[in-house]
């Protein structure tokens, strides 16, 4: 977990409270998002591949951050305007 940068994770989910439980066999952790309550809001593995560099984590933390925005129903216009942007389906034409 050498590139989890708690900071991160604390700015991008303000007010939930993010935790990460401890490394699993496979070296993958589960990230927990807790509200005020200290009820469980979301939950999910983050695998070893996903913590191995900085850059990853990040796009994994805005993945994160996109679902539960969704979830929401509070997508800002700028999202709103990228999946619309990018709604077609992607070609795969060897080159």
């Amino acid at each position: 977990m050498r590139h989890v940068n708690f900071d991160l994770l604390e700015k991008a989910f303000h007010p939930l409270r993010p935790s990460l439980g401890q490394r699993r066999p496979d070296g993958s952790v589960v990230l927990t998002l807790a509200d005020s309550n200290d009820e469980m809001a979301y939950s999910r593995v983050i695998s070893s591949d996903e913590v191995v560099s900085a850059e990853v984590f990040g796009q994994v933390v805005e993945g994160v951050r996109r679902e539960l925005c969704v979830r929401a129903g509070s997508l800002s216009s700028e999202i709103r305007k990228q999946l619309v942007e990018n709604a077609g389906v992607m070609s795969y034409i060897p080159a």
